[in-house]
């Protein structure tokens, strides 16, 4: 009995790592997916099918899969820890009207930055960050924002478990250089990304703290360069700490006052 059970967990591992799959780079097909995951084609193919019966993948024409409906309707029946989402919505709604920005939340998962929810701009020349998306956490705002609440020594075991990537000529590559960075975040409140993740892009975030004082998640303004200018920024600063301070009190954190 023992040996049957520990077979279908092991059939379940493999089914969520091909939804996982399908998530990072969909459409796929069958034998791109039993590549990345050094599994049979027979099987994957045998995981495909049930998957797509019970409607978490569909199947192209071109014999390709991507995810289903029923995978959409769990995402958005997910509720957060805290319903951090739920709850940080009013205040990213009035940033959004004040700002006419994107404005981004997001939380720490696997060393990178997924994103909750997002406001979009009601510009035509916008970005367009999906939810569910992640982003490495060093060249971000919202990353940025989230290392504020680690310690120097959290920093450094991170860095140690990561690459830090050159996504442009802005980036912060220097291990020693980046810490510095986080301690600055820490001291103003606030993280900027001024082209270190994507050229033509600029951002500024700011942490999320819950009832015990952790850095649980951050919120962020984001546009093309030519309008969140170092100007606009100034401006949106205090307006972004006011929004994230009325979330971080309803979660329960409470600003000790001289």
């Amino acid at each position: 009995m023992g040996k049957k059970s520990y077979s279908a967990a092991k059939t379940v591992q493999k089914a969520l790592k091909i939804l996982e799959s399908l998530g990072d780079g969909q459409p796929l097909r069958p034998s791109e997916i039993a590549k990345q995951l050094g599994l049979s084609r027979s099987n994957v193919h045998r995981l495909l099918f049930t998957l797509e019966e019970m409607g978490y993948v569909e199947k192209k024409l071109d014999s390709t899969y991507y995810l289903g409906f029923k995978v959409f309707m769990l995402g958005s029946n997910f509720s957060t820890p805290n319903n951090i989402s739920d709850t940080a919505y009013p205040q990213m709604k009035i940033l959004a009207d004040i700002s006419q920005e994107n404005v981004n939340l997001g939380v720490m998962y696997e060393n990178r930055v997924l994103y909750l929810n997002k406001i979009k701009s009601p510009h035509n020349l916008k970005l367009d960050t999906p939810m569910g998306k992640m982003d490495p956490l060093h060249c971000t705002g919202l990353g940025k924002a989230l290392l504020s609440g680690f310690t120097d020594k959290e920093v450094e075991a991170y860095l140690a478990s990561v690459e830090l990537t050159q996504n442009t000529k802005k980036t912060i590559v220097d291990q020693g250089g980046l810490i510095d960075h986080i301690r600055k975040v820490r001291e103003q409140g606030v993280a900027f990304d001024f082209e270190e993740f994507d050229m033509g892009v600029h951002c500024i975030a700011a942490p999320i703290y819950n009832h015990i004082n952790q850095v649980i998640a951050a919120i962020s303004v984001s546009a093309p360069s030519v309008r969140l200018t170092r100007q606009i920024i100034k401006k949106l600063k205090p307006h972004l700490l006011a929004a994230c301070a009325a979330v971080s009190e309803r979660l329960g954190y409470r600003v000790e006052r001289a």
